[in-house]
């Protein structure tokens, strides 16, 4: 593979396992603690030594975890199948917890 596709691919798969973190955080932060809570949330998810700080290896964990959980087949790489089905997951979490209050 070309270095400059091999870019777009490295940027591609960052993008996206950013936004399943992004998903995931604010599907597991209670939808009533407000945009404050989920923030602070999210941030706890990822700070993994809370030290209220996040490294760039807790940001690479969190986003390799998420990546992992788009991965349905375990190619290593995300289909735009697979990234539906799991924003679909998601979005079905998040309405499920939304509708439990």
């Amino acid at each position: 593979m070309k270095f400059i596709q091999y870019k777009k691919v490295i940027g591609l798969v960052l993008a996206a396992a950013f936004a399943s973190t992004v998903t995931v955080g604010m599907a597991t932060a209670s939808p009533h603690e407000g945009e404050k809570g989920k923030k602070a949330h999210h941030f706890k998810m990822i700070d993994t030594n809370g030290d209220g700080k996040i490294s760039v290896e807790e940001h690479a964990d969190a986003a390799a975890e998420r990546f992992s959980k788009m991965d349905i087949n375990g190619d290593g790489f995300v289909s735009k199948k697979e990234m539906r089905k799991h924003y679909k997951k998601m979005k079905k979490k998040h309405e499920k917890s939304c509708n439990k209050s």
